[in-house]
């Protein structure tokens, strides 16, 4: 299993949940999109992307990081450190407590 750390969360304003993640990642995860799930990973930005149909984010929190396990053998793990942007506080905590 291939482990990568997520430094940051982010609500971008298109509505788009964003997870970047520590380092340049590998232009192999890409091929993330082969799932048909939605999950798309930017190779310029290093960032996987989700475009939510309604705004239940924790939700979508947990399905980026069962997509990228279950196809891609890809452990997403989120810092302890991670920096919040554009996520309200309740979204944050619902995220923070399935992530521990």
């Amino acid at each position: 299993m291939i482990s990568e750390t997520i430094d940051v969360v982010e609500i971008a304003e298109t509505g788009d949940l964003v997870l970047r993640i520590r380092g340049n990642g590998s232009p192999s995860y890409q091929y993330v999109y082969r799932a048909a799930a939605g999950v798309y990973w930017d190779n310029e930005m290093h960032l996987f992307r989700f475009s939510p149909k309604d705004d239940e984010y924790a939700k979508w929190f947990g399905h980026i990081l069962n997509v990228t396990r279950s196809e891609m053998n890809l452990e997403l793990t989120l810092s302890k450190n991670a920096a919040w942007e554009n996520v309200p506080a309740v979204v944050r905590e619902e995220i923070e407590s399935h992530s521990t």
